[in-house]
């Protein structure tokens, strides 16, 4: 089964099409269950989602925001994603719920933190003692120059982990090395991955993504199996795209 996936083309700036296809989609999904559940992801994802969630309409009380990939790191720390969400989104809206967050104990080892935010979010799924793979309503992912996503790196062993859903990264080839990640078992069981992709700098590696389709590159491999892609991408950085790649889910 591959995904179906919608490509979006928005002028100059993603941010306004990324923020209200996360409220479209939260508030559809607290139709249809009592809470929602979404990934964020830092860089350029986090700075756009930190500086606009707060203006949302929805009822935050029903979200559970984790974090796709984490820099252990302090969060004082500029490499902390959670400290880009805590500095421009909790500390300077105070009535945003600081409790709906859900980050990264830093103060461990990569191993230890990995596995321990593997717990957290099983326990916030209710299945600590089942096998079964969460479903997360929404990952909103970032797209690298060199076409990672989280901390899932083109030629790195952590593309072929098939077991652990929170894996830890001690080499990481963007510092700082140590990292902890969601890996392709979750990913790829989420119902919707959100790619935002912005700036002319992005335009080679978006068309090696969506129109050649390189397997070598991570972003590419995902693919969720039940649910949909999305990508939206400013003006710049789908230049090199002629047409729209979305395509409808394939058995």
């Amino acid at each position: 089964m591959s995904a179906s996936l919608d490509f979006y083309r928005v002028g100059d700036a993603i941010c306004d099409e990324i923020l209200g296809l996360l409220e479209m989609t939260a508030n559809e999904t607290l139709k249809k269950q009592d809470v929602f559940r979404v990934g964020v992801s830092g860089g350029s994802i986090a700075n756009v989602l930190s500086e606009g969630m707060h203006d949302l309409r929805s009822d935050f009380s029903k979200w559970q925001i984790f974090l796709c990939d984490e820099r252990i790191v302090p969060e004082d720390d500029k490499e902390s994603t959670y400290g880009v969400y805590k500095r421009d989104l909790l500390d300077c809206h105070p009535g945003f719920p600081k409790s709906v967050f859900y980050p990264v104990n830093c103060s461990l080892e990569p191993v230890e933190a990995a596995a321990d935010y593997e717990k957290t979010i099983r326990k916030a799924f209710g299945l600590e003692n089942s096998k079964e793979i969460p479903s997360f309503d929404l990952l909103i992912l970032g797209i690298g120059p060199d076409g990672h996503t989280a901390s899932l790196f083109p030629g790195h062993p952590l593309l072929e982990e098939k077991e652990k859903l929170i894996a830890p990264i001690e080499n990481s080839p963007k510092p700082p090395p140590k990292r902890v990640t969601m890996t392709y078992p979750l990913i790829n069981n989420a119902k919707v991955c959100l790619f935002g992709s912005q700036g002319e700098s992005k335009a080679d590696i978006l068309k090696k993504i969506l129109v050649d389709k390189d397997q070598s590159l991570p972003v590419t491999r995902v693919d969720p199996k039940n649910g949909r892609l999305i990508f939206v991408a400013c003006d710049g950085a789908a230049s090199k795209i002629e047409g729209n790649p979305s395509r409808k889910a394939k058995a």
